[in-house]
């Protein structure tokens, strides 16, 4: 596949505390799924569809990456990282990289597994001329998760986090895919833990 240039930054500094009763002496990324870690499925499916240079944002066990995957030769992509001395959030470790990411990146959660259209996905990013494309999927335990309510042009208009009373409404949750614009890093107030969604993502619907 040809590349195309886009940046993946894979967020794989998390503890993982809910399955670290499993899996505890290894980071949440490494977990095995048919023999090989999560974040191997990923490097994989960001490499077939031409993606090849990779940022890894790591912090617990995250010298088990580092060991594993290295500087991404023997997995066909180029690997650098960013490793938090403290855990910055889902996010704020991008205060870091503003520099760096010049340009609309793929951003990923370590943790999950996945199988899509890429470019369709950039194309879609594009058209719309968003700070931020976040791709959603129904699952079986949404009550858990946060429910995202967008109009019939895909704008988000209603992000519920699992604590907030919700009335029925359609499974659609964050699959913790985005694409972001390097403009939406400009709206970080600084250094220090960020959540993603909730300090970042969420505040931005009542802006449009």
């Amino acid at each position: 596949c040809e590349g195309h240039g886009m940046k993946a930054v894979i967020m794989a500094g998390g503890k993982g505390t809910r399955i670290a009763h499993l899996y505890g002496e290894i980071p949440k990324p490494m977990i095995p799924v048919l023999g090989r870690p999560v974040l191997e499925h990923q490097v994989e499916a960001l490499r077939s569809q031409g993606i090849s240079d990779l940022l890894m944002v790591i912090g617990h066990l995250g010298h088990l990456i580092k060991a594993h995957f290295g500087d991404g030769t023997r997995f066909g992509v180029r690997i650098s990282y960013f490793e938090e001395d403290v855990p910055l959030g889902t996010a704020g470790a991008l205060y870091f990289l503003r520099d760096e990411l010049r340009e609309d990146f793929l951003l990923l959660n370590g943790d999950v597994i996945f199988d899509f259209d890429i470019q369709r996905f950039m194309q879609h990013h594009e058209k719309n001329h968003g700070l931020a494309t976040i791709l959603t999927h129904p699952n079986n335990h949404p009550y858990d998760s946060a429910i995202i309510e967008a109009d019939d042009k895909g704008k988000v208009t209603r992000w519920l986090h699992k604590e907030e009373p919700r009335t029925y409404c359609r499974n659609r949750v964050n699959a913790g895919i985005h694409i972001i614009s390097p403009d939406m890093l400009l709206k970080m107030s600084g250094q220090g833990k960020c959540d993603l969604d909730r300090d970042l993502l969420k505040p931005m619907i009542e802006t449009g």
